[in-house]
C-alpha cells in the first residue's frame, strides 16, 4: 500500500510538472456596437438611400474596442532556454454568426515557431505585417481599432478608395519571420511572405497564369525602453504584376510612443511609393473578361499620425488625427475629383471614451469624422457608435 502510494505521488509530481512545461490556451473577444453612419451629401452607397443616414450593428472591428475573435495558443518549454509555440486566431462576427474571413478560417493567425533566449525567434506561418504589429503597439492610439489609422475613405465619386495610413494588408501568407532577441531595448525582425509563384486560374489560353501572388518582404527595428516606445520599417511586395518581377507598395513607415502617466502620445509618418494591392490587374484573354489595372505605378502617399490617450480611474479617453496626400491615379475624369489637383488630400479625426466594467468587460462610444477633397462623396463621412466588448 506504501509502494502504491509512493508510485502515485512520483507520478503526480511529474505530470505537475509536464503541465508547467507545455500549456495551451483558449482565448476571444466578442464585441459589438450600434453606429450611426453619416455619408456624404454625395455619395452612391448600393442598398442606403444616397446621402442618407443609416443605423448599423458593427462588430468590434469597426468603431469599437477590437475585432471579435476565438483563438487557441500555446507554448512547450524545451529545455535549455529553447521553447515551441503556435497560435491559431479565427475572426467571427457576432451581428451574422459567420466565422473566419473568406476561405480562411484561421484568418487571423496560423503559426508555429521556436523561440530561444539568446538566439532569437523563427515563426512560420500566416502572420502579421510589421506595419500592423507596431500600429497596434505604438503608431496608433487606439491599437488600429476604434480611431484606427488604417482605414481607407470609400470614394463613390470614382468607386475607389483614398488610404490614410497603411498596413500591407495586416496579415500575409506563407510567412517566414526572424526576430533577434533584445538588445539594451532594442529588437529587429527581417519577414519574407512567399509568393510560390501561384497561378491565377481565372484565365484561359495564353493568358492562364500570367498574373501571379507578390511576395512580401519586410524589416523593422523597434525600441522599448521605459515609456518610450519607437520604429522604423520597411516594407515592399514584388513580383505579381503581368510581364515583370517589379517592385510596388514600397512603405517607409516611422512612429513613436512616450507615457507621461497621466497621458499617452503617439505620432508616426509614412510614405508610400508605388502604391498598390498584394496582386496585380488580370488582362484581357481569350475570355474578352479584364480586371482594371489596380497596379499603381509611379503613385505615391504619404501619410501621418498623432494621438493622446488619457486614463481617468475606469476610464480612458482617446482622440487622434490622421491625414494623408495621394497622387490622382490615372483615367480619373477631371470633373470628378479635385480637378485643379494633381493630388488628393484626406483626412480623419475622432475621439473615444472607455469605461472598464471589470478587467474583461468595457463599454464605450467613439466618434469620428472626415473630411478632405470632394469629402462630400465619402460613403462614412462621419460615425458615432457606443457597443459593449468582453475579452476571455
Amino acid at each position: 500500500m506504501k509502494k502504491s502510494l509512493l508510485a502515485l505521488a512520483v507520478l503526480g509530481a511529474f505530470t505537475s510538472i509536464a503541465s508547467a512545461q507545455s500549456s495551451v490556451t483558449l482565448y476571444g473577444r466578442v464585441d459589438q456596437n450600434v453606429t450611426l453612419q453619416d455619408p456624404g451629401k454625395n455619395a452612391l452607397i448600393s442598398g442606403i438611400r444616397d446621402g442618407k443616414m443609416t443605423t448599423k450593428l458593427n462588430d468590434g472591428g469597426t468603431n469599437g474596442f477590437g475585432s471579435s475573435r476565438i483563438g487557441f495558443k500555446g507554448t512547450e518549454d524545451l529545455g535549455d532556454g529553447l521553447k515551441a509555440f503556435f497560435q491559431l486566431e479565427a475572426g467571427v462576427t457576432p451581428d451574422t454568426g459567420a466565422a473566419g474571413s473568406g476561405s480562411s478560417f484561421f484568418s487571423r493567425g496560423a503559426y508555429l515557431g521556436l523561440a530561444h533566449k539568446t538566439l532569437g525567434e523563427i515563426r512560420l506561418g500566416r502572420q502579421e505585417t510589421l506595419t500592423r504589429e507596431n500600429n497596434v503597439k505604438i503608431n496608433d492610439i487606439s491599437g488600429e481599432n476604434s480611431l484606427t489609422v488604417t482605414e481607407t475613405l470609400q470614394d463613390s465619386a470614382d468607386k475607389n478608395t483614398r488610404p490614410l495610413f497603411q498596413n500591407v494588408g495586416a496579415r500575409i501568407n506563407n510567412g517566414i519571420r526572424y526576430t533577434t532577441p533584445s538588445f539594451a531595448g532594442i529588437q529587429a525582425s527581417a519577414i519574407v511572405g512567399l509568393g510560390e509563384r501561384e497561378k491565377n486560374l481565372t484565365n484561359t489560353g495564353s493568358n492562364q497564369g500570367t498574373t501571379k501572388v507578390a511576395s512580401y518582404r519586410g524589416l523593422a527595428v523597434v525600441y522599448t525602453g521605459g515609456p518610450l516606445a519607437l520604429n522604423v520599417i520597411y516594407e515592399d511586395l514584388s513580383g505579381g504584376v503581368v510581364g515583370g518581377s517589379n517592385d510596388y507598395n514600397n512603405v517607409v513607415t516611422v512612429g513613436g510612443s512616450y507615457d507621461f502617466g497621466f497621458a499617452k502620445v503617439v505620432a508616426a509618418y509614412q510614405d508610400t511609393n508605388n502604391f498598390g494591392p498584394q496582386t496585380a490587374n488580370i488582362p484581357a484573354g481569350a475570355t474578352g473578361t479584364s480586371v482594371p489595372n489596380i497596379f499603381r505605378k509611379g503613385v505615391d502617399v504619404e501619410a501621418w499620425n498623432i494621438g493622446v490617450a488619457v486614463p481617468f480611474n475606469a476610464f480612458t479617453f482617446r482622440a487622434q488625427y490622421t491625414g494623408s496626400t495621394i497622387d490622382k491615379k490615372s483615367g480619373v475624369a477631371a470633373s470628378n475629383l479635385a480637378p485643379n489637383k494633381s493630388s488628393l488630400d484626406q483626412h480623419k479625426y475622432g475621439a473615444s471614451l472607455h469605461y472598464a466594467l471589470s478587467k474583461r468587460t468595457l463599454v464605450y462610444a467613439s466618434a469620428t469624422q472626415r473630411g478632405g477633397d470632394d469629402k462630400d462623396f465619402f460613403v462614412r463621412k462621419s460615425e458615432f457608435g457606443i457597443g459593449v466588448g468582453h475579452n476571455f
